[in-house]
């Protein structure tokens, strides 16, 4: 189990899956007309696919699993923890929560039905032109970061999946949880029809399944992960059908021959730009869930704006993937050391998962980022990195530690006298011989009052 759950294992069943799925649709490119008009439409030339982007693939693979390694080998003695979780009060806590970042999105669409002429014309606005409906619930966002409510529904799943399979909990907060856990699935599997984010529901998917299989210590449900694999190509089908109205096809062939264009347009991304010389961006891609939280995303992008300008021609559509983002961010010596660095990171969380609640929730958000890594840097993100630390405040709240034992009252200022050695006790049968034996000497006899002796 811990192996097929490592991060390295997760990072090459993605790598592994994705190269498969690429060789397979270019060997019957010829029969995928659709994708060779996606292609043409984002400008993808096979020319990319060289040698030499190969190489830092494999390279960029080993700087990771170096890293790993090290993470793996340089495992410390774990104290035990005298933290405990209440689990029924992290229950609650996760519920209560978990409606607030519900509530607040319902609000968001509800403000952009009002602008629509209610919610029926903007539930038919989305077949009509789904790309204006996104921009029209975009421009009436409740406030900056808003997104990151809608985004942090899939940690409130893992967290409350995480919860049920620690148990026992009693039958209301159970079945809250579960509510919870159906209620974030179905949200996240209707909104992404409009938002076009549907590696949220890909997220909250695997990093359930992950902390499930983390908890039980084995792998667990390959029914659900059926059920899971079957919800998600729903969901994609259903946006491609209503993204493509104008294409005469079934729903089934539109969405297959989409998901294979995004493989070879993913890949395309991470080959491109080691076709090239481009200019390197010195942490734009990997830093920029960092520089968002910290308010200093303005700043960066106005001083990287001529640089993320060059790297347009060698991007199709969406972003770098993680290996070639290393490359494109630090050069191929940094980004190799910067590889390693996060192989080590994340080695070291998933040590600290089997034996910490938090953690293998983290490391569950963590991993199931790396299995669509081919895509995306997800888990330097704005959206993974809220969500950790919104994980991190929910048990912190739910943490009950022990009493602290007191402890004596040092001196201010010690003496740097040596303290005088002091004789060794009497052996304790001489001190019983000191008790029973008393001395048989009597004592002055006492006056006896006169008024008595009469």
């Amino acid at each position: 189990m811990r192996r097929a759950l490592s991060p390295l294992a997760l990072l090459l069943i993605c790598w592994s899956l994705s190269g498969a799925g690429v060789a397979l649709t270019l060997t019957y490119l010829d029969h995928l007309d659709l994708v060779q008009i996606f292609m043409r439409r984002e400008h993808l030339s096979l020319s990319v696919f060289t040698a030499t982007g190969l190489a830092w693939v494999l390279l960029a693979l080993l700087a990771y699993a170096v890293g790993d390694m090290a993470g793996h080998f340089s495992r410390r003695r774990n104290r035990p923890s005298t933290v405990q979780i209440r689990l029924v009060r992290a229950g609650y806590l996760t519920i209560v929560v978990n409606l607030v970042l519900l509530g607040v999105t319902a609000l968001w669409i509800a403000t952009a039905a009002t602008k629509a002429g209610g919610l029926i014309n903007l539930a038919a606005s989305v077949y009509i032109d789904s790309l204006t409906t996104r921009d029209l619930l975009l421009e009436n966002k409740l406030f900056t970061g808003m997104r990151l409510f809608y985004a942090a529904l899939p940690a409130t799943a893992c967290l409350a999946t995480a919860i049920l399979c620690l148990g026992p909990l009693p039958r209301q907060i159970r079945g809250l949880l579960l509510a919870t856990l159906i209620g974030n699935t179905l949200a996240l599997f209707v909104l992404p029809i409009v938002m076009s984010q549907r590696l949220l529901l890909l997220q909250l998917l695997l990093s359930c399944y992950l902390v499930a299989c983390l908890i039980r210590r084995r792998l667990i449900g390959w029914i659900w992960s059926l059920l899971a694999v079957a919800l998600f190509l729903g969901l994609w089908m259903a946006r491609e059908a209503i993204t493509n109205p104008m294409i005469d096809r079934s729903t089934l062939d539109i969405g297959t021959q989409k998901l294979a264009f995004y493989l070879v347009n993913d890949m395309w991304n991470g080959f491109a730009p080691l076709a090239v010389e481009i200019p390197h961006t010195w942490g734009a891609l990997n830093l920029e869930g960092v520089m968002f939280l910290t308010f200093t995303d303005g700043y960066f992008a106005r001083i990287l704006a001529p640089r993320a300008e060059a790297l347009q021609a060698v991007l199709g559509g969406g972003k770098f993937p993680l290996l070639t983002a290393a490359y494109v961010d630090f050069g191929p010596l940094l980004g190799a050391l910067f590889l390693a660095l996060v192989g080590f990171v994340i080695r070291r969380i998933f040590l600290r998962a089997q034996q910490s609640l938090g953690f293998a929730v983290a490391y569950a958000q963590i991993g199931a980022s790396l299995m669509f890594s081919n895509h995306s840097v997800y888990f330097t993100h704005q959206n993974l990195l809220f969500s950790l630390a919104l994980i991190a405040g929910l048990l912190k709240l739910a943490t009950q530690r022990p009493a602290l034992q007191p402890q004596p009252v040092l001196p201010l200022f010690r003496s740097r006298r040596k303290p005088q050695k002091q004789p060794p006790p009497l052996p304790d049968t001489l001190v019983r011989q000191m008790i029973l034996f008393t001395s048989q000497r009597h004592g002055p006899a006492e006056k006896t009052p006169q008024h008595e002796g009469v």
